[in-house]
């Protein structure tokens, strides 16, 4: 069983007291965010979990602690984003030299191939243009190169959400020649650097430009590391090709404020993350007496994204 940590917000960054607490524990309580009075009981035992996937833009809070999650027994991968972006898209997240430093040390502790660098979403408009891009990727890729074997990418999807929030700074798909220059540029430099390039759901990969088309959480990963997994698609977005996993976070918890971000649909200063109890058997909220709760082990079928 492979738990996610998490595509719904940045656990590492906002809630690791909370991740520490239900590792102890042995379990954690997940609402399902389609089905409200839905709850699953997921088994954190180690012996249930082949691996902790996690997923973060600011990994730093969760350092002090890994010494403890190694000690437990849990195989441990991490997806670090790095964007070239500044705090006009990403008002929350930390100094992007601080997140290099915290992704080279989790790297020299965990190996250049459990350490995967996200580079996503890929914005190109006026500002972030393909001059812009060239140069900070190609700087990225220097200051990480020896530190991780893959940076994931994707193209911004425009959700409705960016138009319900009215955000300042507005948002605009890429088209697809934007793309396939992107494409062209990068696949090279990230080759010259000894990182291999991956487009993230997408039918296919572009091996014309050395890229590949493997999911996140990818069979191949897996398959490379020894880590048991379930060769099931999932639906977390068009074109997924991850495998089947359990994500134990929750919306509307995240606090770096992308403006880009699928995850948060309400505003900052309303949301769930302001209540926040690390104690909770549940990242946010509690279990309702009318609640239908559901366990979920590596004995048990499980789903991927609720």
């Amino acid at each position: 069983m492979i738990i996610c940590a998490s595509r719904r917000t940045d656990i590492p960054a906002f809630h690791s007291e909370w991740l520490m607490n239900r590792l102890r524990a042995g379990y954690a309580m997940v609402r399902n965010p389609v089905r409200d009075d839905v709850v699953y009981k997921v088994d954190l035992d180690p012996k249930s979990v082949g691996c902790l996937y996690f997923i973060s833009k600011g990994p730093k809070p969760i350092l002090p602690y890994l010494e403890e999650i190694e000690g437990m027994g849990y195989s441990i991968i991490f997806q670090i984003t790095i964007t070239p972006y500044g705090k006009e898209i990403e008002p929350g997240v930390p100094d992007k030299a601080s997140v290099a430093d915290a992704f080279r040390e989790i790297s020299e502790r965990f190996g250049s191939d459990r350490t995967m660098w996200r580079y996503d979403p890929v914005i190109i408009d006026e500002r972030y243009n393909m001059r812009y891009h060239e140069r900070k990727f190609r700087l990225l890729c220097s200051e990480l190169s020896g530190y991780t074997d893959r940076c994931i990418f994707s193209f911004l999807d425009m959700y409705p959400k960016f138009e319900e929030l009215k955000s300042a700074r507005p948002l605009t798909s890429s088209s697809p020649l934007q793309r396939e220059d992107f494409m062209r540029m990068m696949g090279p430099i990230s080759k010259e650097f000894g990182i291999q390039a991956s487009l993230c759901c997408s039918s296919r990969g572009y091996p014309e430009y050395g890229i590949d088309g493997r999911g996140c959480i990818g069979r191949e990963t897996m398959m490379s590391l020894g880590i048991p997994f379930e060769d099931v698609p999932g639906n977390v977005r068009d074109g997924c090709r991850c495998v089947k996993n359990i994500d134990i976070g929750a919306y509307d918890t995240c606090m770096h404020n992308c403006v880009y971000c699928y995850a948060n649909r309400i505003a900052p200063d309303k949301r769930a993350s302001k209540k926040y109890d690390p104690e909770s058997e549940m990242l946010y909220g509690k279990v309702r007496e009318t609640d239908t709760v559901t366990e979920l082990t590596d004995r048990r079928s499980r789903i991927t994204d609720f």
